[in-house]
């Protein structure tokens, strides 16, 4: 029974220590019985910490099983990790029947016995790898490390300019003197691998942020920046380029984002920090890593999201040569978007799509539409199923936090399905 402070200071190293502890005693007790028990609340970020604890642990000799679920489980009967709850998780003596850690930033709470509780100031990710690596049972490959600043990214331990806040800050300065990572921040307009992909062939994969007419067209970003008199830049890495580059790139995107942007908009939305690791690793752009993480759990489930992460050698460049077909698709979706006006649901305002998969990746495209000022920042977007809704769980979180999720998820007749959740047509 351990109730765990973890936060930058001096008791840091003490503190994860203790949190590693706590995580041996539930490996030892998920050896002794055969089986563990992974469930995360219904972030991103908490999604990206379970991909990562269920990888490294999935390596032992016991079973692991891993789900996603609105509220954590009523009552413990087996070892039990659980990630990105908040208080009150309102367990008892009597409800944990057997060994359970809880991992967050919101617990607030005395364990009962067989619990240990770790209340973190940083992001569930960050502090999952960090204490997985101080209980020291298994090797952790340098993916995860990068794996962990995706999860920061999804977290509020970030802003839109790319400056780190919490343990995150900490955790991202020993990767960047870890020789296996070697993690940096290049200050440019936001893109995916912009360490190894030229401009151009990196805009045209880059969901988040989105950019009209550049994401999925590789020959109008041509066009643009050869039209500007900077066909050359185009051809370059970012990574590559000197100041003035660099601020050129930037004034160009920005100069044709006005026109595309149906809202005001900041700089930082677009130009900011880009955290990048060794172009030697499989996984090593965060952010992309991120939206490739959100995409599968959406499109393919949260099976194909654990087996992106956990055979990231084979599954992750696969996936990541599919993010242009992607970025095609979910660009043709936002050139001819037909929006529904639902009205509101449990008090939030809904917009549907009309003609869309039920599979299509809602959170990508609600940020897509709400970055460019199409629908309004505080509101949700769905599609129709099943004489239904569904609402992608995690864009719940992202845009109300826990009590949008348990709002919505508390309506009569909603069913979680996976990462989402399908609402019938009553509620409107």
């Amino acid at each position: 029974m351990l109730a765990i402070k973890i936060e930058p200071g001096q008791n840091l190293d003490k503190s994860l220590a203790s949190a590693g502890s706590a995580l041996k005693n539930l490996i030892k007790a998920a050896s002794e019985e055969g089986f563990l028990r992974i469930v995360s609340a219904t972030s991103s970020e908490s999604i990206v910490a379970l991909l990562i604890a269920f990888s490294v642990l999935n390596k032992k000799s016991f079973t692991v099983s891993a789900s996603v679920s609105p509220k954590p489980p009523t009552a413990i009967y087996e070892p039990t990790l659980l990630l990105g709850f908040q208080s009150p998780l309102g367990y008892t003596n009597e409800t944990t029947r057997d060994s359970v850690v809880a991992i967050s930033s919101g617990i607030n709470e005395p364990p009962p016995l067989n619990a240990s509780y770790i209340s973190c100031e940083g992001s569930v990710g960050a502090c999952t790898y960090m204490a997985l690596k101080s209980a020291n049972e298994t090797a952790i490959e340098p993916e995860y490390a990068v794996l962990s600043i995706s999860s920061t990214y999804a977290s509020r331990y970030i802003d839109v300019a790319g400056h780190m806040a919490g343990l995150d800050k900490i955790l991202a300065s020993a990767l960047a003197n870890d020789d296996k990572v070697s993690l940096f921040m290049l200050t440019s307009v936001k893109s995916y691998r912009a360490h190894l992909l030229d401009v151009c062939d990196s805009l045209q994969v880059t969901l988040d942020p989105f950019y009209k007419g550049l994401t999925g067209n590789k020959e109008q970003c041509m066009v643009l920046f050869e039209s500007s008199g900077l066909g050359g830049l185009a051809r370059k890495r970012a990574s590559m380029m000197d100041v003035d580059e660099l601020n050129a790139l930037a004034k160009t995107i920005l100069t044709y984002l006005k026109d595309v942007v149906k809202r005001p908009f900041d700089v930082t939305e677009f130009v900011g920090g880009n955290y990048l690791a060794s172009e030697k690793l499989i996984i090593n752009d965060p952010r992309e890593a991120l939206n490739l993480v959100e995409l599968s759990s959406e499109t393919w489930g949260l099976q194909a999201a654990a087996s992106l992460a956990s055979n990231y050698d084979e599954e992750y460049p696969q996936a990541s040569s599919q993010l242009n077909l992607v970025a095609n698709t979910i660009t043709d979706i936002v050139d001819n978007v037909k929006l529904v006006d639902e009205g509101y649901i449990s008090g939030f305002k809904v917009y549907s799509i009309k003609d869309v998969s039920p599979s299509a990746p809602l959170q990508l495209l609600w940020r897509a539409l709400k970055l460019l000022g199409y629908i309004d920042p505080r509101s949700l977007l769905a599609v129709e199923s099943d004489d239904g809704l569904l609402i992608s769980l995690p864009q719940v979180y992202e845009a109300f936090g826990y009590i949008g999720v348990s709002k919505l998820t508390s309506l009569e007749g909603a069913e979680p399905r996976g990462v989402r959740i399908w609402i019938p047509r009553q509620h409107q």
